[in-house]
């Protein structure tokens, strides 16, 4: 007989696991939770932002991505920020700045990693402080040569007076197929 579990087991499995969670587990997660509000407050709109149901998505999907990570909330709540800053900046007209382009991928990829690191972490599992600050320090290496481009794209194109869109388009497509090469080489290390 196949046995389903049933809502009384479901709650006894999630209190067992909430008696065993460690501080380590829950920084993780509070950070997910934290990166993910903030890239939907950077992406959305702000004449979306001011709806009281707004709020209610912001808050779902962060504590989505931070309490379940292993599934597909994440992606998720990364479209949504992608998906709002497309329609603040071409529907509701909002400029596009490097302060916030940078501001909005650079916590696209703090949501990104570390919902990956909280999707391995066991909830009992005691997280040495050396473990996260070598993660940050990597954390902070791909987000510095990330603003680096993104600074220099953005200047190039100012240079050429805005009128460098194959120029950009060309170089963009480039400088995508060397990290790709750059990616594929990594991984057969």
């Amino acid at each position: 007989m196949n046995h389903r579990p049933g809502v009384a087991d479901r709650l006894d499995s999630l209190r067992r696991r909430t008696r065993r969670i460690t501080p380590g587990t829950v920084l993780v997660r509070g950070g997910a939770f934290v990166f993910a509000a903030a890239a939907l407050l950077v992406a959305v709109p702000a004449g979306v932002l001011v709806m009281p149901a707004a709020a209610v998505v912001l808050v779902a999907g962060a504590a989505g991505a931070a309490l379940a990570p292993r599934t597909r909330l994440t992606t998720i709540v990364l479209l949504l920020a992608v998906v709002g800053w497309l329609a603040a900046t071409t529907a509701y007209g909002e400029p596009v700045t490097l302060t916030r382009l940078v501001a909005l991928s650079s916590l696209l990829y703090l949501t990104h990693t570390t919902t990956a690191l909280a999707a391995v972490l066991p909830y009992d599992t005691i997280v040495a402080p050396s473990v996260l600050l070598r993660w940050l320090t990597r954390t902070v290496v791909v987000l510095a040569a990330s603003a680096g481009f993104a600074v220099a794209a953005v200047l190039g194109v100012q240079a050429a007076g805005g009128r460098a869109y194959l120029g950009a388009a060309v170089v963009g497509v480039l400088l995508v197929a060397a990290l790709a090469a750059l990616l594929a080489m990594l991984r057969r290390r």
